[in-house]
């Protein structure tokens, strides 16, 4: 018995030694505060969207086909909107377009890539363009934006801007007894 113990923990060490070191992740909460471009928006973090999404309407295709996947390559120009009503209006090239299946059945979406900022840390990833306009987050941030790079605590929310605020507070009384 004594035998057997030894060698599992002879294979299992030996199996540990030749393993690649796991870089460390950041710890995001369930909803966070991200930017595009102007604006800022509180993002649901969602780990079971391939795909982030993102609040679009008034979208506009330069030449537009009416077959969606002709328009690949095309400037699309569309607004967006975050939860406090403020908009801005963004110009891109469409990347793809992504058959999403819902409740509803399917529906064509354009893809776009577009820079999503978390603090200091950005990333720019596809994001498809969907009329979030009903829905309570205007940004579903999917796993193209979390991989490689996040893990995802879902008991917290805005951990950035707690840890920002944690460290401000933490200065405060140095800087009152100044």
């Amino acid at each position: 018995m004594k035998n057997q113990r030894f060698l599992f923990l002879l294979l299992a060490s030996s199996f540990t030694l030749g393993c690649t070191q796991i870089s460390p992740k950041h710890v995001i909460g369930a909803v966070e505060m991200v930017q595009i471009q102007d604006l800022h928006y509180r993002a649901r973090i969602d780990t079971g969207a391939d795909t982030t999404s993102l609040n679009a309407y008034n979208i506009d295709v330069q030449g537009e086909e009416s077959n969606v996947n002709a328009n690949v390559g095309k400037t699309l120009r569309f607004s967006t909107a975050n939860e406090n009503g403020e908009s801005q209006t963004i110009e891109t090239k469409i990347v793809k377009v992504n058959s999403v299946r819902n409740v509803l059945g399917s529906e064509s979406r354009y893809v776009v890539q577009l820079a999503i900022a978390w603090g200091s840390y950005v990333k720019t990833v596809e994001v498809n363009l969907r009329d979030r306009s009903k829905m309570q987050f205007a940004l579903l941030l999917g796993r193209n934006w979390l991989k490689d790079d996040f893990v995802v605590d879902v008991s917290s929310e805005q951990l950035r801007m707690k840890e920002q605020n944690s460290y401000i507070e933490s200065l405060l009384p140095r800087i009152l007894t100044q």
